[in-house]
């Protein structure tokens, strides 16, 4: 009995002695992992919020060199690059590059000959234009003369007063007055050549430019639309009773007039002529009876009076065929003839302006070739003198563009035998008096910065210094060039402004940006390294004697070095600076408790972390 009761105490002593070991055990290897782990405690003060980007140095302003060049060359001789082109060097006259210019010269010839042929054709155009104007001239005079002389010939027949009366009926210029002022409305404006200018000689045209045939030089055509009024149809016309003006004595001091006034004399004499034979008949009737005269008296007297008789009824007809049919006759010829020169001045002005429609079309076509012709040779004549580039203004001498992206200049060659293309930036002259950086900001950082955030800038080339400046340019679309060989990057040009000026800053200098977009003053911080993220949640590990607490936190904003903490931690509490290894925890759990620990009546096998556990120790 007693020797079992001393092996059950000696099993309760072991399974005793083994406990307290065990537990001096684990207290032992919590006391060396806490060891491993460095704290810091938080602080409260104030930090600054910024975006850190790589850049690189380059001039606010740069003089390009670009070739001017369209067809294929290459590059002869070229200024070595950091040269320093003085202000000896832009007054002389300092060659910087020479491109090939075989191809020009080549081209140069062949376009000469094509040149000429184009100027031949042109001054062609522009005398036959001369001379159609001239022409045109002549035929509208000739016909506005001859509507003229039909005019005045109507109305000489029919007399001023009678003829301006039949022209109103058949609604027709009645005066001269009236006919300048129809003429005015008919004459179409024709272009006058312009003075152009070819090569060295100016070709004009030669042709007098009137009221009828004046315009702009540069607006050809615009006259030629208009239209021109035409006489209404005779069908429309009611025919003019000329007999009226007869029976109604309208005739004035006209032909018709004088030959009617004749007419009626000559009858007036012949009835006096007859009415004396008539009585010298019968006187001599009467003496013959008393045979006071002989028969051959008496019968010359009745064949005065015959021939008297006769030539009274003679004028009687002929004043009679006048008025019913001369007159009717002449005076409807002569308003016919001035009819159709009226119709005639409106086919000459048609003609006219058909033909010098014809004419102006060759002469702007030629025109036009002309100007291309000469502009291309103009164009060969520039690029022949830009193969030599010369020194405008002072300055370093650098390859390239320097204003782009940094990548972009350096995909071209510039060297002697290299081929370059058109409007390829060769040389570029930076201006050292106002200098930049230019930093692409990534797509995550980009909503941060604001234009006139200020900045610091580092250069790798003086480590020593930090320069300041202002963010100037913010581009509002990313960069079409770096997502083309990267498309899941996305970057944002930005330009900075750096204040001041150094010597010692050279365009392509690397830098680091550092844009300050935000300050925070008197907050609980830090740093970044103790907190890690689980599911959108922030945790840190908190110093509590000989334990560490895994506690949750709320965050703000942060830089590369420390972390606002909004709530979950006081200032003073000691926080681990680098996170525990997970292993540790795993092998040691009593070494780190949660929060939930310390709540009264809590449930502590549920607060361990279960295998994939969302709550486990994920240290990231």
């Amino acid at each position: 009995m007693n020797k079992l009761l001393n092996k059950k105490i000696g099993l309760i002593a072991g399974v005793i002695l083994a406990g307290v070991f065990t537990t001096w055990l684990a207290m032992s290897r919590s006391s060396a992992d806490m060891k491993e782990v460095p704290f810091i405690a938080v602080q409260k003060g104030n930090i600054q919020i910024d975006v850190l980007q790589g850049g690189e140095i380059r001039a606010l302003q740069n003089y390009e060199v670009k070739c001017e060049i369209e067809l294929a060359t290459k590059i002869l001789s070229l200024i070595p690059e950091g040269y320093q082109i003085t202000t000896e060097d832009v007054k002389n006259g300092k060659t910087l590059i020479e491109l090939d210019s075989a191809d020009i010269k080549d081209k140069i010839t062949t376009h000469e000959i094509e040149f000429q042929n184009t100027v031949s054709a042109f001054i062609d155009a522009d005398e036959q234009r001369a001379i159609q104007t001239s022409d045109n001239q002549s035929s509208a005079r000739d016909a506005e003369q001859a509507m003229r002389f039909a005019l005045m010939d109507f109305s000489r027949y029919m007399g001023s007063i009678a003829a301006e009366g039949a022209m109103k009926a058949r609604v027709l210029p009645h005066s001269l007055e009236a006919l300048e002022q129809y003429v005015g409305k008919l004459n179409i404006p024709i272009p006058s050549t312009s003075n152009l200018t070819l090569g060295n000689k100016n070709v004009a045209s030669k042709a007098p430019t009137t009221a009828v045939e004046t315009t702009e030089a540069n607006e050809p055509l615009k006259a030629l639309e208009q239209p021109i009024t035409v006489v209404e149809n005779d069908a429309e016309i009611s025919r003019i009773d000329f007999l009226s003006f007869l029976s109604n004595d309208k005739l004035g001091d006209g032909e018709a007039q004088q030959k009617l006034r004749q007419l009626n004399d000559d009858l007036l004499l012949h009835k006096s002529e007859l009415s004396l034979a008539k009585q010298n008949y019968e006187a001599s009737e009467r003496l013959a009876d008393k045979d006071f005269i002989t028969k051959t008296t008496l019968e010359n007297d009745r064949l005065n009076l015959e021939k008297s008789t006769l030539a009274v009824k003679t004028a009687e007809t002929q004043l009679d065929l006048f008025k019913k049919y001369e007159f009717q006759k002449s005076a409807e010829q002569s308003l016919s003839i001035y009819e159709e020169a009226l119709k005639k001045l409106q086919r000459t002005l048609r003609a006219n302006r058909s033909r010098m429609a014809q004419v102006e079309s060759k002469y702007q076509t030629a025109k036009r070739r002309y100007e291309m012709e000469l502009e291309r040779k103009e164009s060969l004549e520039r690029q022949l003198k830009n193969c030599i580039i010369k020194a405008v203004e002072p300055g370093l001498v650098a390859y390239g563009s320097r204003s782009g992206n940094s990548s972009s200049y350096r995909t071209e060659t510039v060297e002697e035998g290299a081929p370059v293309r058109f409007r390829q930036t060769l040389l570029t002259i930076p201006n050292m008096s106002r200098m930049g950086a230019g930093v692409s900001i990534h797509e995550s950082q980009v909503k941060k910065v604001r234009i006139g955030q200020p900045c610091r800038i580092t250069v790798d080339a003086e480590p020593g210094k930090t320069l300041e400046g202002t963010v100037a340019e913010l581009a509002v679309l990313p960069d079409s060039a770096s997502s083309r060989y990267t498309p899941n990057l996305k970057v944002y040009p930005a330009v900075v402004h750096i204040d001041g000026a150094y010597e010692w800053l050279k365009p392509g200098m690397n830098a680091k940006i550092e844009i300050i977009v935000n300050q925070l003053d008197d907050i609980l911080y830090v740093p970044v390294q103790s907190i890690e993220v689980e599911n959108d949640h922030h945790f840190t590990y908190v110093h509590t004697g000989s334990r560490m607490e895994r506690r949750e936190v709320k965050t703000g904003s942060f830089n590369n070095d420390f972390i606002e903490i909004k709530s979950g931690l006081a200032l003073g509490e000691k926080v681990a600076l680098a996170l525990p290894k997970k292993q540790n925890m795993e092998s040691n759990p009593s070494a780190v408790h949660s929060a939930a620990d310390n709540k009264p009546n809590s449930n502590k096998d549920k607060s361990k972390p279960k295998d994939g556990d969302e709550k486990g120790l994920a240290i990231k």
